[in-house]
């Protein structure tokens, strides 16, 4: 016990001693270590797929007082140019439900339209992580279902996520779409706060 109690001191004298050491570390130290923080969250952007793949971004939104939600999805190429989108508002029972009706509405869209070579990308890690172990969870079963049969019939396409800055464009169109601000032809005729998420982005594709 007497062992026990020593390491126990010991290590509270060692974390002592390093907030001591912080507060002594010189103001320029700390303004760089935030200012690389800085950085880095700077650097969360939208990420072009490769070559001549296209990426599908999908998002959702859920109101639970009224049980309303929106879905959407904007697929770009590598130079970050709109080539498809998709938006619209739909009954919904959570921010899950939400999220993977958008999914299976991107992979619709991508089967009409015949693309592939696509990647789908999703800020919901815990529905991303679902889908590419293809598990089964109740509330969404149905809709998983119709997602493992879609994507069979699309070749060489993928899941992936990515931090909701990386997921801004979709997010935007979703936020519009709840709203009621989005135009049924927003994907030619694009709402300034669209076109200038989709201008920076794509710009930043050449950086």
């Amino acid at each position: 016990m007497a062992t026990i109690i020593r390491a126990r001191i010991s290590e509270i004298e060692f974390a002592e001693a390093n907030k001591i050491d912080e507060q002594k570390q010189p103001i320029t130290d700390k303004r760089n270590s935030i200012e690389n923080r800085n950085l880095y969250t700077r650097r969360i952007t939208w990420r072009p797929p490769i070559g001549d793949r296209l990426k599908a971004n999908v998002d959702g939104a859920f109101r639970k007082k009224t049980e309303e939600g929106a879905i959407a999805l904007v697929i770009r190429n590598n130079e970050g140019k709109v080539v498809a989108g998709s938006a619209e508002t739909v009954r919904a029972t959570s921010n899950l439900s939400v999220e993977s009706m958008a999914l299976r509405n991107a992979l619709i869209l991508a089967k009409n339209l015949q693309l592939e070579n696509i990647l789908f990308e999703s800020d919901s890690l815990p529905f991303i992580q679902a889908v590419k172990a293809k598990k089964t969870i109740g509330e969404i079963n149905l809709i998983l279902r119709d997602i493992y049969v879609l994507v069979e019939g699309i070749s060489n396409s993928g899941f992936t996520w990515t931090h909701r800055e990386g997921n801004q464009l979709a997010h935007q169109v979703t936020s519009l779409a709840i709203n009621g601000r989005l135009n049924r032809n927003w994907t030619w005729d694009q709402p300034v706060e669209i076109r200038e998420i989709a201008r920076r982005e794509a710009r930043s594709t050449f950086k």
